[in-house]
């Protein structure tokens, strides 16, 4: 078993080689992200790195946690904005947004791992996508129970029905925003502003 000062110092070196990782990935992207560039990076030999992280999928891995984290804590503090939870809910949308266009970096690495490696989603990386998970559903439950959207409402499927229109909106938004504006005459955060009313609207008593 390690002693607690070389288990501090192998938490560190991770943490580095992570820094490390993410630096790279604002640079040059997930293309750009490979052992030897995030080994150049920490100014660590790459056998080094081997010895924290098995492969590049690993630390993408690890990184998403780091996206999900943060998205959890963007979450809470649009919550924490409103004591209405009908706002609250309309807040978490927002957020969503916010996150793509604040941590853009975060949000496709995020979606990356999710399109191609979620057979492989360590135990840390489940956990961070169930307390996301959990937050909204708690969300709904107390506009349930406050009567302020429909009794009829499964929180838990809306839940993931909320994370998949929003993320295809984002997505959308993201992909063709200057065709929407040419065909809408309207900008795309706009029609954002749409779907948000819609979904809310959707939900009301």
């Amino acid at each position: 078993m390690l002693k607690a000062k070389d288990q501090r110092e192998k938490d560190l070196r991770k943490q580095h080689i992570l820094d490390s990782a993410e630096a790279v990935l604002r640079r040059k992207g997930l293309n750009g992200l490979s052992i030897s560039s995030v080994a150049k990076e920490a100014h660590l030999a790459q056998g080094t790195l081997y010895l924290y992280f098995k492969k590049k999928e690993d630390i993408i891995a690890q990184l998403t946690v780091r996206s999900r984290v943060r998205l959890l804590q963007i979450f809470h503090d649009s919550i924490n904005a409103s004591s209405d939870p009908l706002e609250q809910i309309r807040n978490i949308m927002y957020a969503n947004l916010k996150f793509f266009k604040g941590e853009r970096i975060y949000y496709e690495l995020t979606s990356f791992y999710e399109a191609t490696l979620q057979q492989e989603e360590p135990p840390a990386l489940k956990q961070a996508s169930r307390n996301i998970t959990a937050l909204v559903v708690s969300v709904l439950d107390r506009a349930k129970n406050q009567g302020v959207i429909r009794s009829d409402i499964n929180a838990s499927e809306f839940t993931y029905m909320i994370w998949g229109t929003c993320t295809g909106m984002v997505q959308l938004i993201d992909l063709k925003s200057q065709e929407i504006e040419d065909n809408l005459q309207k900008a795309s955060d706009k029609v954002y502003d749409t779907y948000v009313d819609f979904v809310i609207q959707g939900m009301r008593v």
